[in-house]
Formats: C-alpha cells, structure tokens, sequence
C-alpha cells in the first residue's frame, strides 16, 4: 500500500541529455536520495529547467547538491558529467570565493543579478577568462523554508571581448584619426558643426581648441567671403564630394594677428545616414603651404636659370637622368634653327655633322651611364647650313640623396679657334722644317769648312755634329707638342736613345711628371748630350759594366726648383781633369745664362756626378707644370 503512494518521476520524462541522466543516476549515495522521494517543490523547478533551452542549473538541500540542463552543458565544459549531484561549492570551488557571497544572499531570500560577470573557471583543465549575465533566485519549499536556488544565466565571453576588440579598435581609429598627417574633421548638420577634430587641423587653424561644437562659421569667421562655406552648403545639399589643390585660404592663426595666408589640399566628402539622406561632411586634406611655396620658388629659380642661359653667350642644355633633353635654351634654337619639337630629346644628334653624331652620341651616352664629366669637339650645323666647331662640356647633376639626375651642359663658336690652331700648326711645322734644313745646313758647311782638319781633329768635327743632332732631337719633342713645351722624362730618352740602341750602355731613369717650357727642355737637352758623350768616351758608358743613373725631383716651396741628378757608377776609375772642357762650358752657360740655373760637377773616383738646380718659373713668372704644384 506504501508503495502505491510514492510518485513517479514522471517530472524527468523527457529533458533532453540530461533527463537522460538524471534518470539513470545512481542516486542513492545523494543528499538528495531517489527522486520519487523528491519534494514537489524541487520536483517542479527541475521539470521546468529541464524542459527549457536556456541555461539553467538548481542547487538544493544543505550541500546544494548540482542539477542542470542541456544549455548549461557547454558552461561546464569537461565538468559535464560527473558533477551532476555534487555540492555546489565542490563543482566551482575555482570561482567560490567569487560567487559565494552571492550564493549566501540568494539562501537568506535576496535575489540578485549580474550582467557581463567576469569569472576565471578551471572547465576544461586550464584557467580561462570568462563572462556571463545570470540571476540567482532563492527557491523555497512545501514548509515556505529557502530549501535551494535557482539560476538562469547565459555566457556572454564572446560578446565581451567582441565589445572590447570594438573598443580598442575603435580608440584605435580615435587615436589614428587624432594624430593623422593631415587635417580631419567631422561637421554634422546643415550648419556645419565640428563634432570632430584632429591634432593637425587644431594646428592648422591656430590658436582655436574650443571649436568641438561650433558652427564652422562660429569657430573660423575671418573665412567669410573666402568660398568654404558655400562649398559647404553646396556639398551638403548636392550630396557630391569636392576636391580641391593648391587652395588659398586666410586664417587668423594667433589672437588678434593679421590673417595669414596658407594653401591647402582639400576633401569635402558627404555623409549618409541609413536613408541615404546627407547628416553631416567629412573633411580631410593636408596644408601643402610649404610645399607651395617650394614650388613658387623652384618655378622661380627656373625661370632665373632659363633667363640666364637663353642670353648666355654660350649655348646652354639639360638633359634627365635617361639621357633625353628637357631643356635648350634659346642660343640653341636661333643657332641651329631647330624648335622644341625637334631639339629635344634626342632631337639636338640632327644638327651634329654626319660624321661627328655617331661617336659623338656614343661618347655622350657612355658618359650618361658612368655619371661622370665629358668634353667633345663636333661640328655643329648652323641654321644656314653650314657647319661651324663647337666644344660640348658637361658635368652630371646629383640629388640631395646622391641620385643622379642628368646633366647641365654648354656648347660654344669654336671655328676661329681652330682656324687659329690649325694655322699656328702649320707655321710650327713650317718653322721646325726651316730649323731642321738650317741644322742641316750648318752641319753640312761645318762638316766641309773642317773636311782639310787633321785626323787628330775629327773627334772635334764629330762631336760639333752630334750636339747638333742632339739639338735636332729635342726640337722634334717640342714640334710634336706645337712648341707649348715637354715632359722632361721624354726629353731624357729623346736625347740618350741613340746610347739604348747599345744593349752594353745602362740607364736608370726615375722622377715625377714634368711638362717644361721649351727654353728649359732644350737647355737641358743639351746639358744630358754633353754627359752622355763624356760618359761615353770616359766614363761609365765606355765600358759594359758601367751605368747611369738619372734622377730628379720638384722642391714644394714658394720658389720651385727642378733638382736633376746625374750619377755614374761601375766606369773606370775618375779623376779631376786639368782643363775645363767645351762641354763643361756648354752646360754651365746653357744651364746658367739660359734658364738661370746652377750646375755642380763631382768628379767622385767612383763615377761622374753632375747635379743641376733649375728654376721652374720664366721670365714671365710662369709655373711649369708638375705634379706637386
């Protein structure tokens, strides 16, 4: 008969996953015994938690035994599903201490809500951030005692951090929009408030900060009459962006100063709300003052520089860094007859002579990729049709950075010049030919004045036409350079040649590049002849074990000197002669009267040493050239 009275459990039936499992626990070893002997009270808040989709657990008796439904599965994570029937405080001991205080007030009958909790759960092993809106409701029994609680709840982890990645991305973009490079500000409204604003246009505008809120025609008044605010209105009605450059606008930057002009690039861009109707204009640009006026004054400069070429007395050009002509100036066009249509580029190669545009254009395009000078002789077709010489110079032009840019060039009517050239060759040519016959000639009376001479004598007569040859020599160094002078090392080797034909005589000559005036070149010439042909007779070339040894430098000072050294060594044994011979005489004076030189002549028993101190300044205070000076 007992029997008959203990109620079904129907209240499980159903209940998804966990009226499964409710159903088939063991619950004899629970607090809270078989679910036939379950209060109706408790019976009642399980059938509806279980029947619902929304997460749900209750927690009953004096150990708050754990009861929960299918949506608070996904909450308990690997907890789900030993901890159903377990204390409370067991199943979450993790976050007890915060929610105990919670749990205590729904006991003693006081519901609460929390919305977004934050709470770190230990669901699946490891703590973890998380978030939920939940209530606790107290649950009370037949005897009206609070024998439970109830809690409907819902995770809102996703959410939370959704709105805080919101967040941050929005300050983000608040920050971006703050410190931009160029200006930004939100209007709303037909009359254009600032509802926004960044750093740069605060900047822009000057003293102003307290513009959020204003009217554009409040906050910049010394605007009126400038155009903006009929752009304005005009954006704002039309729904049609504007964009402009370059524009000049006044704004009084500092209380009381007078409007200071700036250029500004601009964007008025209409904003739409979901009607599709314009609530407001973002504006955004970058103050291009600088910019502006770099440009003024480069146009500026330009127009210095072409007002300078085109009356230059030379022709002037500037090409890009490919080679390719931008600029001709106007000597060019009323040279050449050429126009901007066929100069530039590589147009300016048709007035060049066929015969000088091929190697000419070669040279230029190879110094173009090497970046580096050039210098070119062509000749170039005046607008009449005849060709006249011309130089063309250029040097590379380069960036701040180091990037090449092309070159800046001239080109000058070098015709005259190379008629006086050509012309000053011919005479030289003509001059050296009469110089050499007249050497000839002399050689030839000399030769039959002293043909009667004794034997004895001859050595006279030969050494007489050796210095004539040797004078010869030089000239020939000095008519190949048009008379303007010669390198010393050249003269040297012009004058001791006929000794290097021997494989017996030896010369070492050493020293530094020096170009000589023809009065020293040839002083000198003769000075080396006379050692030579000693040393040759007597000295270290009249044996195969002797050598020579020829050597100079160039004194730095204030007063440049030529030291040039003449050593002998390994002849036979020298001694001091007792007469000074023609030779001596011929060095001293040609070295001493000519140039204004000193000769020291050492007769050291080891060989022959003959230094010469020469001043490297004519009468005319001219410098030879050398390397050090």
């Amino acid at each position: 008969m007992h029997d008959r009275l203990v109620p079904s459990p129907d209240f499980l039936t159903g209940g998804g996953e966990m009226g499964a499992l409710m159903r088939a626990h063991d619950w004899s070893s629970s607090p809270l015994g078989p679910p036939e002997h379950w209060p109706q009270s408790l019976r009642a808040v399980v059938s509806l938690m279980l029947t619902s989709k929304f997460p749900m657990f209750v927690a009953w008796g004096p150990k708050l035994a754990f009861l929960y439904n299918d949506g608070y599965v996904p909450i308990f994570g690997a907890k789900h599903p030993h901890a159903l029937g377990l204390p409370f405080r067991e199943v979450w001991s993790e976050i007890w201490a915060d929610i105990g205080p919670l749990v205590t007030k729904a006991l003693a009958g006081e519901s609460t809500y929390h919305e977004d909790l934050h709470l770190v759960m230990e669901r699946n092993g490891y703590p973890e951030d998380t978030w939920y809106t939940f209530s606790y409701s107290p649950v009370r029994d037949e005897t009206g005692g609070i024998a439970g609680m109830f809690c409907a709840c819902t995770e809102t982890t996703q959410e939370v951090k959704l709105r805080a990645a919101l967040r941050e991305e929005q300050d983000r973009l608040r920050e971006l929009f703050k410190q931009a490079p160029g200006f930004m500000a939100m209007l709303r409204g037909p009359e254009h408030v600032f509802e926004l604003v960044n750093d740069a246009y605060l900047q822009l505008v000057g003293h102003r900060r307290d513009i959020t809120g204003k009217t554009v025609r409040e906050a910049l008044p010394e605007i009126e009459g400038q155009g903006f605010l009929e752009l304005l209105d005009k954006v704002y009605a039309s729904g049609k962006p504007f964009v402009g450059r370059n524009l000049r606008v006044g704004l009084q930057r500092q209380p009381g100063s007078p409007v200071e002009e700036r250029f500004v690039d601009l964007v008025y861009q209409p904003v739409t709300d979901r009607e599709g109707q314009v609530s407001g204009i973002f504006a955004e640009g970058y103050d291009v003052t600088e910019r502006v006026q770099a440009e003024d004054s480069l146009r500026e400069s330009e127009a210095r520089f072409r007002n300078l070429a085109d009356n230059a007395p030379v022709m002037v050009w500037v090409t890009e860094a490919d080679g390719s002509c931008t600029y001709l100036s106007r000597s060019w066009y009323e040279f050449t007859g050429q126009t901007p249509e066929t100069g530039l580029g590589f147009g300016w190669l048709d007035a060049v002579h066929p015969d000088d545009s091929g190697w000419s254009g070669d040279v230029f395009r190879t110094a173009n990729a090497e970046k580096g000078p050039f210098r070119v002789e062509y000749r170039l077709r005046r607008a009449d049709g005849t060709y006249r010489w011309a130089i063309d110079a250029a040097a590379p032009r380069f960036g701040e950075d180091g990037t090449f840019l092309g070159y800046v060039g001239s080109v000058l009517d070098i015709t005259d010049r190379k008629q006086v050239e050509e012309h000053r060759e011919l005479l030289i040519n003509e001059l050296n030919h009469r110089v050499k016959n007249t050497l000839t000639i002399v050689q030839s009376m000399a030769s039959q004045s002293l043909k009667q001479m004794s034997e004895e004598n001859r050595p006279k007569v030969q050494a007489f036409e050796d210095r004539l040859f040797a004078l010869a020599r030089a000239h020939d160094v000095l008519t190949r350079e048009n008379w303007e002078g010669a390198e010393l090392r050249e003269i040297i080797n012009e004058v001791v040649e006929p000794y290097l034909r021997q494989k017996t005589k030896h010369f070492e000559i050493e020293g530094p590049h020096l170009r000589l005036i023809p009065r020293t070149a040839l002083a000198i010439a003769m000075a080396i002849h006379e050692l030579a042909t000693n040393a040759a007779k007597y000295g270290a070339l009249s044996v195969s074990t002797g050598c020579v040894f020829i050597t100079w430098t160039v004194t730095s000072d204030s007063a440049p000197h030529l030291e040039l050294c003449w050593q002998e060594r390994d002849g036979p044994p020298v001694s001091v002669p007792t007469r000074r011979g023609f030779g001596t005489r011929l060095i001293e004076r040609s070295l001493a009267t000519d140039v204004g030189g000193e000769v020291q002549l050492i007769y050291e028993p080891a060989g022959v040493v003959c230094v010469m101190n020469v001043p490297l300044r004519d009468e005319t205070n001219t410098l030879e050239q050398h390397p050090y000076g």
